[in-house]
């Protein structure tokens, strides 16, 4: 019987405990059910508060973009006629309003000569060492900073039918009399007018000779001039035409009208009191011609082209006094440059020539009419080198120049060959940094006088901006 009791003791806490585990989970799920109704009831709150941001936001842009249309609009009308902010920083640095580029470098150069040329600085001869005219080997040494140069780019833009543009370009390499050489003088190297329109430019000023456009690596001072090298820079009208063709070949054809002697300011008159002289080249009464035809094309060495120029010069003189019966004469040339890459890292380049009475152009050694004979000087010269590209930064250069004036031409004490051989490196640095140097061996003779000989050495450092 206590079994019995004690089996219905046991069953009846069995089920009052299930009945307590029911009523805990129907507890648990109302809670459940009620955080879900509160969860529920805030999502709906948030869903119309999205809704009425998203409201506000869009009435805000077109708020927004209506207030930013009547500020452009009352900005306009307030701006009208004004410059833009660019046009206003030229306008306070030009007073054209026009765009302008600065160019140039800043550079140093030393010299030394082991025997007398005819300027430590500027050399075009070497004097002869006969011990009379000079010593033999009596050297020279000079620092130079005049081939520092600013050089200015205009950009005017469109002016009736052409775009028109201008350049000016000056250095300190003046040697006035007197002038000491910690008082350098500006010169004008380059000022001209471009009118551009299609394949035609026309310029007006000074610029480049149109003959011997290419210039030796060496001697930058006076580019080998009178020694085989011709050309210059003077005032002159010019009409510049160029063309491609599908095959990528340019043509380019130059015509000047330029001023004679505005080189080599010649005037072969004798000065009498009383007589009124005139330079040679002005006395003439017109200007001379020059014209060049120009090809270029791809070549087979990778991204470098070929080119040549076939050239010539005709311009005429006028003396005030009468040399051997003779007042007018007639200086002329003909000539042929090139550059050709030969492969990757080589370039063969160079001039030849052949013509008289070419002093205004740096030709026969500077020499044009023998005021004995009153014949014009002829004679024959060039200049020819290869260029050796190392890698990025190391460039060299070897080569040599010839000018050979008509030995018959030429009289007592007049030069009758000017020749040179050099060779040199370049080497660049990164930001425009530059430096390098040239040795050059360079022989002059000088008919009924002699021969002079030296060795040219030339370091010179540069920054360009």
């Amino acid at each position: 019987m206590g079994r019995w009791i004690l089996v219905l003791g046991t069953l009846c806490a069995a089920a009052a405990t299930g009945r307590a585990a029911d009523e805990s989970v129907e507890e648990r799920v109302r809670r459940l059910e009620e955080k879900n109704r509160e969860i529920l009831e805030r999502l709906q709150r948030s869903e119309a508060r999205n809704s009425a941001l998203e409201e506000d936001a869009r009435r805000f842009e077109e708020e927004r973009r209506a207030m930013l249309a009547t500020e452009v609009e009352g900005y306009l009308k307030a701006t009208e006629g004004a410059v833009t902010d660019e046009q206003s920083f030229w306008k306070r640095l030009t007073r054209s309003g026009n765009a302008l580029q600065i160019y140039g470098f800043v550079r140093l150069d030393a010299y030394y000569n082991s025997a007398r040329a005819d300027h430590a600085i500027i050399p075009t001869i070497v004097l002869p060492e006969d011990g009379t005219v000079a010593k033999r080997n009596d050297d020279q040494f000079a620092y130079d900073a005049r081939l520092t140069r600013v050089g200015f780019n205009f950009d005017f833009g469109e002016i009736g039918p052409a775009r028109v543009t201008a350049k000016i370009e000056t250095d300190f390499a003046n040697f006035p009399s007197g002038s000491s050489e910690s008082r350098e003088t500006p010169r004008i190297r380059l000022a001209y007018i471009n009118l551009e329109r299609g394949r035609w430019t026309f310029r007006f000023g000074q610029d480049w000779d149109v003959i011997a456009p290419l210039f030796p690596a060496a001697n930058s001072e006076t580019l080998m001039w009178n020694a085989g090298n011709l050309g210059d820079r003077r005032p002159m009208a010019q009409a510049i035409y160029k063309t491609k063709r599908e095959d990528g070949t340019e043509w380019t054809i130059r015509i000047a009208l330029g001023m004679s002697g505005a080189v080599d300011n010649r005037d072969l008159d004798p000065v009498v009191a009383g007589v009124s002289n005139e330079r040679d080249g002005f006395d003439s009464g017109h200007p001379h011609l020059q014209a060049r035809a120009g090809v270029s094309g791809a070549s087979w060495v990778e991204a470098a082209r070929w080119e040549a120029g076939l050239w010539g010069y005709v311009a005429g003189l006028e003396t005030d006094t009468l040399f051997a019966g003779n007042d007018e004469f007639t200086p002329f040339v003909v000539g042929l440059d090139f550059s050709v890459p030969l492969c990757r890292r080589f370039t063969l380049r160079g001039e030849v020539w052949i013509g008289q009475a070419l002093g205004d152009v740096r030709g026969n050694v500077g020499q044009t009419i023998n005021t004995a004979t009153g014949e014009e000087i002829s004679g024959w010269g060039g200049w020819m080198e290869l260029v050796f590209l190392a890698d990025a930064q190391w460039r060299f250069h070897l080569g040599g120049t010839l000018d050979d004036p008509d030995d018959g031409d030429v009289a007592s004490g007049g030069r009758n060959r000017n020749w040179t051989i050099y060779v040199g490196t370049v080497r660049d640095f990164t930001k425009g940094l530059r430096a390098g140097a040239d040795v050059v061996f360079w022989e002059t003779s000088t008919a009924g006088t002699g021969i002079g000989n030296m060795i040219r050495i030339n370091f010179w450092i540069q920054i360009d901006f």
